[in-house]
């Protein structure tokens, strides 16, 4: 019966948004128009190289090189295994949903253990720090060492979540070479960049879809904060765009845009439970954490801004 009603929703926002796309059929080109150059000029710069290169690493066994490194970090502070180091730092560098796909990459080589997954899967979805420091700080906020407050405080929440709920037991995977033997590097990076491109158009896709409900919710609710917070929370990139736009104060604007990237948008969402779909990784673990870090981020971004800035 519950499923049964959901599909109905969906069914009827389906239909609506058909219609929609008719009737204001200029208004949803100029907005996937809007979003294709954000897209094509800003996320895929970005975010395809450092996923080609991640995706290398992980072939040739960098995994390994790293939990050595830090392995007595991660287990005194999470109370992970050694192998759970490489999404823990790659999500940092290369920005969601790349987190989910490493920790998923993980479980299936069985290089992690299913517990394992869903204690990373809470704190590994960063934005990507070329996005928050250069587009958000540098572009959109005119000012780079606030762009870059807000991805420390971004990330610094983040991690304290995956303190909060680390495990209590201690027991860990063991660490395993993942890569293969005589790999061919040009066949390898086709299928870096293959694989790379499979999530960007997937990316791309759902960015698209929830651009559409965004261009319908500004044809039918007034163009005020709480509205523009609303699409900031369905799509990260058009929201943070028109709230900087907004007139209100530099901090309370930065606390929204931190609270925003936290929250990842439904976007990162529906792009995040769908790699993660067939796992045994519960998408509410995720949910959970997102909400909580979207909290203490937007706390602690008001509360220290001063002192930064």
């Amino acid at each position: 019966m519950k499923n049964n009603l959901i599909n109905l929703l969906i069914t009827i926002l389906l239909v609506y948004m058909f219609i929609f796309i008719f009737l204001y059929s200029m208004e949803s080109k100029e907005a996937i128009i809007y979003t294709e150059d954000i897209f094509l000029y800003n996320l895929l710069p970005s975010i395809l190289p450092s996923l080609i290169i991640s995706s290398l690493l992980i072939k040739y066994n960098f995994i390994n090189i790293l939990s050595k490194l830090f392995k007595n970090i991660i287990r005194y502070l999470f109370n992970l295994s050694e192998s759970c180091t490489f999404p823990i730092l790659i999500s940092m560098i290369t920005g969601f949903p790349t987190g989910s796909k490493y920790v998923k990459d993980l479980l299936d080589n069985n290089t992690i253990s299913i517990e394992e997954a869903n204690h990373l899967i809470m704190f590994t979805s960063f934005s990507n720090p070329i996005f928050v420091i250069s587009l958000i700080g540098e572009g959109l906020l005119d000012n780079k060492n606030l762009g870059l407050l807000i991805y420390l405080i971004h990330v610094l929440t983040g991690l304290f979540i995956g303190i909060l709920f680390r495990r209590k037991n201690s027991s860990h995977t063991i660490t395993k070479s993942i890569s293969k033997k005589n790999l061919v590097f040009i066949n390898e990076l086709k299928d870096s960049i293959k694989s790379s491109s499979i999530i960007l158009l997937n990316m791309f896709g759902i960015i698209i879809f929830f651009v559409i409900i965004i261009t319908i919710i500004d044809k039918t609710f007034p163009n005020n904060l709480l509205t523009l917070i609303l699409k900031g929370l369905i799509e990260i990139t058009i929201g943070i765009t028109n709230i900087s736009k907004y007139r209100i104060s530099l901090r309370l604007k930065a606390s929204i845009i931190g609270m925003i990237l936290s929250f990842n948008g439904l976007s990162i969402h529906f792009q995040t439970k769908s790699i993660i779909e067939g796992s045994r990784i519960k998408y509410n673990n995720y949910l959970i954490a997102r909400i909580i870090h979207s909290i203490l981020c937007f706390i602690f971004i008001y509360f220290f801004f001063y002192i930064f800035i």
